[in-house]
């Protein structure tokens, strides 16, 4: 009898709980952020501070999901921390400032978007058009770097004993 696979992969899950908890710690960074923006840091030029709490604890808490649940069979500590940290401030300083300028440049498609978009009634600006599109790029773009940078760099070593445990329980059942 041949053996089939039932389920998904544990890579799929894996991509499943990266999505769900980064949507998840993307929400709780966004509500942070308007909370404070609405109730603190109302008066002009204080956007930044709302945006630097916002995010510096959004870090924390996403290493938080991501270590105990995305990548649970993997070392967790204080370098995992460190490297996670690490990567969200360049990703925030270097990468996503990148990333936007050159979405910037595909002024055509937000252009068809925006006529899309008034051709159905909406009434978007092109502005909002155009700002929300080079996001959703650059969002998108950066989730797959980042599950690239975590999987390898940040929670690169599995932990001891996780592995083997699991293949020989699996393999005692299959004898069965």
């Amino acid at each position: 009898m041949s053996k089939e696979k039932k389920g998904l992969s544990e890579k799929t899950k894996q991509k499943g709980k990266y999505l769900i908890f980064g949507v998840l710690n993307t929400v709780i960074n966004y509500g942070m952020y308007e909370a404070l923006a609405l109730l603190v840091f109302k008066e002009e030029g204080q956007l930044w501070i709302a945006t630097l709490i916002s995010g510096a604890i959004s870090i924390f808490i996403g290493y938080f999901l991501h270590s105990k649940f995305t990548w649970k069979d993997r070392e967790v500590g204080k370098k995992q921390l460190g490297k996670f940290f690490i990567w969200n401030v360049l990703l925030n300083v270097a990468v996503r400032p990148l990333l936007t300028t050159f979405f910037g440049l595909f002024g055509f498609l937000y252009k068809f978007a925006f006529d899309i978009c008034q051709g159905i009634g909406f009434g978007f600006s092109y502005e909002f058009v155009e700002t929300t599109g080079n996001y959703v790029l650059m969002t998108a773009v950066t989730m797959v770097i980042n599950f690239l940078v975590y999987d390898k760099f940040v929670f690169g070593t599995k932990r001891e004993g996780k592995t083997s445990e699991k293949k020989a329980v699996s393999e005692e059942k299959s004898e069965k």
